[in-house]
Formats: C-alpha cells, structure tokens, sequence
C-alpha cells in the first residue's frame, strides 16, 4: 500500500492551496466530480495516476515544462511525479477526475497492463478525443458510478465502485488501441519498436525476475542500448520497468491466490523463501504475510 501522507488528499497540488474535498477516497482511489481551479493554483506533483474527462468547457496548464489544453470530450492522462503548473479553467469548465495510485492501476489491468503501457508510453497520448460513442459509453458508467458514490449502502461499496472503474479504464484502453491500429507513419520508429517488443515479451512471461541481459540477449541488443531505449521512448529504465511487473505478480498472487508463500516465491523465480521474503519487505514495505493480511483485511 501507499504510505504518502498526503493520499487522502490526491488533487491538484496536494496542498493547502489547492484542496478540494473528494466524493471519495480510499487510499488507494480518488474521485472528484467537478473539478474547481482558483484563481492562484500553485505548482503540483502527483505521486499517482490520473485521468480527467473534460465534458465542457476548456482547460490549459503546463506539464514538465510544456503547454497542455483539454476542451470538451477530451481526456487527459496524467502520470506519477510529472509537475503541473500555470493553470487556467475556462468559467464553464467540467472535468471529472480518477486518482489512483499506481499498484491500484497495475492491479485493475492486470494481466493486460501492457495494452496501457504500450499505447500511453509508446505513442504518448496524453490528450485524445473520445468519439460521440464513447462519450456516451463513459457517460453511461460515470452514472452508475456517481450513483454508488452517492449511496448509503455500504456493503461491498468498495469493491463496486473500484469494479466501476476498472470498466472505464478498460474502455479507455480500447480507445487508445484504435490510435495504435490506425497511426499510419512514413518512418516506423525502430526504437520504438523495440521498446513495444520488451515490454510484450516482458508482460507475457510468467517469470519476469530476470536480469537485464535475459531480456537483451532475448532482444538481440545490449543491455546499455536496451537501457537508453527505454528511457527514451517511455522515460523509464528497462529495469524499472521490470521491477514494476515482478511488484505486480507478487502483488497479484498475494492477494488473488491461495498459494503458500514459499509457492509463490518458487513461481516467480526466487532462488529461495528467504530472498522473497526479503524483496517484499524492501519493495513493498512489509513481510509476505503481513502483506497479504493487510491487504485481505482490508
């Protein structure tokens, strides 16, 4: 789990400044049904994933040093510890965002989190446009959602509400896929081409704890060539990357299975139940089975 302090309050600026109150929170998910901007927004950086959907109105405001608008039925995907300054809302504006911490995120799409990294890394869309359909199939789930959110039953409210948007990210992906499948270029990017190549192979691999070398030989280029690569087309090491999908697995098979942990460990491909156990508590923060209790009790 996300031990940030400032969790619960995941909106723009995560300051004082720039608080808004949420119409939830859990930890790990955030939503804010109209988003609202003064007039003196100060400098943000969001340790989490987020999405706006923009249903009217326009918004600018700058991202890692480069200008962003959004208008009506775009939707902005922002990432982890990007700066966000200079913001201006139109007066009409309406915007509704999803916060979620990036393990909620690897979670909600696994196994087929490489549709998001390949579509939203590889060809960096942060901004597209939704088609009249898709707006009214989003608007259609941000109903129901909105519904449950305004509930007062509480039984299963939680996993409702993160079931709700995993539909929505799920239908923002099929979205994203139409730009992959029809981007037609003069010049193919080889570089992102093997980017596309390592994060595929990597996804589809039951053990991912390999070294670098693993994946390069695999590839048929060095590990320095594969390193430089991957920070290039997506701003992150190839290390980094696997180090993000070996979390994801023992993430998913604490909590998602009812393996020992010593079968776990075997499955991913710890030499050993000592090493394991030292890898949870140094990547994730707690033993094995403190983990997996947390999370199951939760």
């Amino acid at each position: 789990m996300n031990d940030n302090p400032n969790i619960n309050k995941p909106y723009v600026g995560l300051t004082d400044h720039n608080y808004q109150d949420l119409d939830y929170t859990d930890g790990e998910l955030a939503i804010i049904n109209h988003l609202t901007f003064g007039s003196r927004m100060h400098a943000t950086q969001i340790d989490m994933v987020f999405v706006v959907f923009c249903s009217q109105g326009e918004l600018r405001f700058e991202m890692d040093g480069s200008d962003y608008m959004i208008a009506k039925d775009d939707v902005f995907v922002g990432y982890p510890n990007a700066i966000y300054n200079h913001f201006e809302a139109s007066p009409d504006l309406r915007c509704r965002l999803l916060c979620l911490t990036k393990s909620l995120m690897q979670e909600i799409l696994y196994p087929n989190q490489g549709i998001w990294n390949k579509t939203l890394f590889l060809k960096k869309h942060y901004i597209f446009r939704l088609s009249d359909q898709e707006v009214i199939m989003q608007n259609c789930m941000n109903t129901v959602l909105v519904y449950n959110l305004k509930s007062n039953k509480t039984t299963f409210r939680k996993e409702i509400i993160h079931s709700l948007v995993q539909c929505i990210i799920f239908e923002l992906c099929r979205t994203l896929s139409t730009f992959v499948q029809t981007e037609n270029t003069q010049e193919t990017n080889q570089r992102k081409i093997l980017f596309d190549r390592f994060i595929s192979f990597l996804s589809a691999r039951e053990v991912k704890k390999q070294p670098l070398s693993f994946y390069a030989d695999k590839l048929c280029v060095s590990t320095r060539y594969l390193t430089m690569v991957c920070r290039e087309v997506s701003g992150r090491t190839a290390y980094d990357w696997i180090c993000d999908y070996v979390q994801n697995d023992v993430r998913f098979y604490l909590l998602h299975t009812n393996l020992s942990i010593k079968e776990i460990a075997v499955k991913l491909g710890f030499c050993n139940l000592s090493f394991f156990g030292k890898y949870v508590r140094e990547n994730l923060g707690k033993s094995p089975s403190e983990f997996r209790r947390q999370l199951k009790d939760e």
